[in-house]
């Protein structure tokens, strides 16, 4: 992991700012460590600062684009004063995105009593979810790290038949993957039973890391090692040599690790040069476990080899991704139960960046949910074919309410092909198709919206149905 040197001089400044007051009209100027939506991803990155003896609060503020919770340290009377803390504490953490803000610009966006008031519920009330036991195999071998947001997730149940492959398209065509070079979805989901991977990224200093953890078949078919006793070193080696072969590459280098984990693993680091005209090496872990049972890629070009190991000695069979808000609060929204009870296939879960409102021409609700976790869980049944329900959680329903009710609904309420529908003691949208494209509601922290894919058939009673069965609250 990433370390801090605080130097003797810094220190002396921290110790001095313990005792000074936070940002105001008498001190007004202030330095931003982070941003972010969630108060209690701030108070993580707030706690991991008094950790390390930085002294840091959280103000909120109601900006256009909605609530924001910044971590600040110092308050200092002049700018230059806040600039020599500034130069001192980034000579001696490497906190590269400090910002000095302004008190008086931010003062009208306030909410000084935002801490009596907080409407953000930490975890929903969930039971666990009615998928299958292979997917908590996995997510539960991640690392439980509060240094870490997860950035993006998604967990893939894998078919039994290679047959059935058709039905689980949605789980290789519709997820945004970081899976190393050569190594595609849908040939993966023919050797596994099921996959699941995670983008982390460091809450404080912004580096990301990629983890695969995919529970691979008993009867393995790994051509054109057919003919030999398969073992995890040879398993390994046969990924390892998928990466290998996607290029000619300037350098290329294989080299033999063992790392322990919930197991002993096994494998090797493949190190290439992708680009001829830059000395620039991507590194890539490939690792099998002692009983060939599990696959494990990591990946990061932020990372040391020596922080990725650490990270990967931290798997283990614990709660995993369950430790973690940002994926309780996506993952536990899938039903316990329901009278719909088609297999599941997938769920994949991002935070949403400025990218997503350029792409909706930065409507006033797009601009909203930046900052925000979006997440799709897809199903597939004999007669119901192929569809999904997608959440936006925007932490609170005061929030739901002005983004869905004020500015989202009444950009569809008025066309032919939709028509407002009662959901859960809400308004919602739904079309008028046999076979509705979307029902969309407010519910409770979410946006929801229950979609028909390509050649799906849920009728709107069925929508209604498993509207009714999510894990909302």
């Amino acid at each position: 992991m990433r370390k801090y040197y605080i130097s003797f001089g810094l220190l002396l400044i921290i110790i001095f700012s313990c005792s000074s007051p936070k940002i105001n009209k008498d001190n007004p100027y202030a330095l931003q460590v982070k941003e972010v939506r969630s108060y209690y991803k701030a108070l993580d990155i707030r706690d991991r600062l008094e950790d390390q003896g930085v002294n840091s609060y959280i103000i909120s503020e109601e900006t256009n684009d909605g609530n924001w919770y910044r971590v600040l340290t110092g308050a200092e009377k002049s700018i230059d004063d806040i600039k020599e803390y500034k130069k001192s504490l980034e000579s001696s953490i490497d906190i590269e995105q400090l910002k000095i803000i302004n008190y008086q610009i931010i003062e009208k966006n306030l909410d000084l009593d935002f801490e009596n008031h907080l409407s953000e519920r930490q975890r929903l009330q969930s039971q666990k979810p009615n998928v299958p036991q292979k997917i908590y195999n996995i997510i539960n071998k991640f690392p439980d790290d509060k240094n870490f947001i997860v950035q993006s997730f998604f967990v893939t149940n894998c078919p039994d038949s290679l047959a059935d492959m058709s039905k689980y398209r949605a789980a290789f065509d519709n997820i945004k993957h970081d899976l190393p070079r050569g190594i595609y979805m849908s040939s993966l989901m023919k050797k596994s039973k099921a996959i699941a991977e995670v983008i982390y990224e460091d809450n404080l200093f912004g580096d990301r890391v990629t983890l695969d953890i995919i529970e691979l078949k008993d009867n393995l078919d790994l051509n054109p090692l057919d003919d030999e006793l398969l073992t995890n070193q040879s398993i390994a080696n046969y990924f390892a040599e998928l990466i290998l072969d996607t290029g000619d590459y300037a350098f290329e280098d294989k080299l033999k690790v063992k790392i322990s984990a919930f197991q002993k693993l096994q494998g090797y680091k493949v190190t290439i040069q992708p680009k001829q005209s830059k000395s620039y090496l991507r590194t890539y872990f490939c690792l099998v476990s002692k009983d060939s049972k599990y696959l494990v890629f990591s990946q990061s070009t932020d990372k040391t080899d020596d922080e990725i190991i650490e990270i990967i000695e931290d798997l283990g069979d614990t709660d995993g991704l369950s430790s973690y808000d940002e994926f309780y609060n996506a993952f536990y929204t899938i039903p316990n139960t329901c009278g719909v009870d088609d297999p599941f296939i997938s769920v994949y879960s991002k935070k949403l960046t400025n990218e997503y409102a350029r792409r909706r021409r930065y409507a006033n609700w797009s601009k909203k949910m930046v900052g925000h976790w979006q997440t799709t869980v897809c199903f597939n049944g004999e007669d119901n074919n192929s569809w999904g329900v997608s959440f936006f959680d925007l932490l609170n329903q005061n929030k739901v309410n002005l983004v869905y009710n004020t500015l989202y609904i009444d950009s569809k309420k008025n066309k032919r092909s939709y028509e407002l529908i009662d959901v859960l003691d809400n308004k919602g949208v739904i079309d008028r198709d046999k076979y509705p494209d979307e029902l969309s509601f407010p519910g409770n922290r979410f946006v929801v919206s229950v979609n028909n894919y390509k050649r799906g058939r849920l009728t709107r009673e069925k929508m209604l149905t498993i509207a009714n069965c999510l894990q909302l609250k």
